[in-house]
């Protein structure tokens, strides 16, 4: 391969006999082809493409997700017997106590990372 003012001239064959890529892109590269006239359909196709969403909707967007969040928390901890669970819990151990608020915490973390990874 030889380059003289910025031409690429000649190839040097892989083992395969098919030029180098490098050598390849850069011929495809140099031609200088006409622009192709498209009568205006590219700044029409821009011109019809909705608008970038403000940084308001996203907030908005994030407000609801949390709203939903608690919401489904709300109705899961309203239908779950919690006040049976307590008064067997309390009679066995007090240790349950511990592991029940762990799987709480556990729950609202992995909630919270859903809509962490919702909004990326």
């Amino acid at each position: 391969m030889v380059i003289k003012n910025g031409v690429v001239s000649g190839t040097h064959p892989t083992m395969d006999g098919e030029p180098d890529f490098d050598t390849w892109l850069s011929q495809q590269l140099q031609f200088n082809e006409p622009h192709l006239d498209d009568s205006g359909f590219c700044d029409r196709v821009m011109a019809e493409l909705p608008p970038v969403p403000a940084k308001r909707d996203e907030r908005r967007a994030t407000r609801y997700q949390y709203a939903a969040v608690i919401a489904a928390s709300a109705i899961v901890c309203w239908q779950f017997p919690l006040q049976d669970l307590l008064a067997s819990m309390s009679e066995h151990s007090i240790s349950l106590y511990s592991l029940v608020g762990v799987g709480i915490l556990g729950a609202f973390a992995a909630m919270t990372g859903g809509i962490v990874a919702a909004r990326r």
